[in-house]
């Protein structure tokens, strides 16, 4: 840069010693020159380190695989987190899905659907009215997060609220998961389903081999619940199982153009429309005969690996 910016040779001692003092101060000029150079590229290069950030990840697009962009925006290691859940409940599911797809640790505490329930409200089912749920909120209600900063109510062990626990993972974490898109197709499939998906769940679940129903009194109360205040017939959905089923492997094959990422429903990255769905296909598993698209089957792996959810798909019934 000297020699350019001087147009001279970089030893003036190489020169003839009548020209040396005239170049001496075109060298300090060329010197000064440099100088300025030198500044000025130090001055970028401190811009683009900043920019960039120097030993950070730069800016990554929301498609980029989950588990790098949970590692550089989690900060360090993740709080001790305990979750309160059962394994059937989708709401609960959402939770676990989030959690097990940026690899945030947790441990997992499952109870008894009919832990919590008064047995004198609910037509003699139930049992421990004051605790399971109920000691860690007041409420025979999950999913409830606890840890060291997670904000609870006055009394309350934990925060309750599927989505509320995931609004407060992502921001807590910086996790990239970006909202509901509010897409139509979503909207509609995910209501035809569940009207189908349901008839063929419930009277199904209560025989998986989980903690959820370990007491025979878990499914007894979710019977009453379910007949009591949804009007369900378990009989006549048992009945109707093979034009149910006829119906809900339609239904999964119009699934498959709606997911539009390598993994994802959306080709911009896997998000919180994925928290949503996933839970309800996961559900189906419980259901022998059901048969997934090998596209839905990939896109539903791609996440449920990662979770400590139950397989159900090998006591299927």
């Amino acid at each position: 840069l000297v020699a350019q910016s001087s147009g001279r040779a970089l030893c003036p001692m190489a020169q003839p010693a009548r020209r040396r003092a005239g170049d001496g101060f075109r060298g300090l000029v060329a010197l000064a020159a440099t100088a300025a150079v030198w500044s000025m590229i130090s001055s970028r290069t401190a811009f683009a380190v900043r920019s960039v950030g120097l030993g950070r990840c730069p800016p990554a697009s929301l498609a980029a695989p989950a588990r790098r962009l949970a590692r550089h925006a989690g900060g360090g290691a993740a709080p001790a987190y305990t979750l309160h859940t059962y394994d059937h409940c989708p709401f609960c599911n959402r939770v676990e899905i989030l959690l097990g797809r940026f690899g945030i640790p947790y441990e997992r505490v499952v109870y008894g659907y009919g832990e919590g329930a008064v047995p004198e409200a609910c037509g003699g089912t139930g049992y421990n009215p004051e605790g399971g749920p109920v000691a860690l909120t007041g409420k025979k209600m999950l999913p409830v997060l606890e840890g060291p900063d997670v904000p609870a109510a006055d009394g309350a062990r934990g925060m309750p609220e599927s989505l509320e626990i995931c609004s407060y993972l992502i921001a807590k974490h910086g996790l990239v998961a970006p909202c509901d898109s509010g897409r139509g197709d979503l909207g509609t499939f995910r209501a035809e389903l569940r009207e189908i998906a349901g008839q063929l769940i419930k009277p199904r679940e209560i025989k998986m081999p989980v903690k959820d129903w370990a007491d025979p009194r878990d499914a007894a109360y979710a019977k009453w619940k379910y007949t009591t205040k949804a009007g369900f017939d378990y009989e006549a959905a048992e009945a109707a199982t093979p034009e149910l089923l006829a119906k809900v492997n339609a239904k999964l094959k119009e699934l498959v153009p709606m997911i539009r990422g390598t993994d994802s429903l959306n080709v911009w990255g896997w998000g919180m429309d994925d928290v949503v769905l996933l839970p309800d296909l996961r559900r189906l598993t419980c259901v022998k005969g059901v048969v997934f698209p090998e596209e839905v089957v990939a896109y539903m792996d791609a996440s449920l690996k990662n979770t400590q959810l139950s397989d159900y798909s090998a006591v299927a019934c």
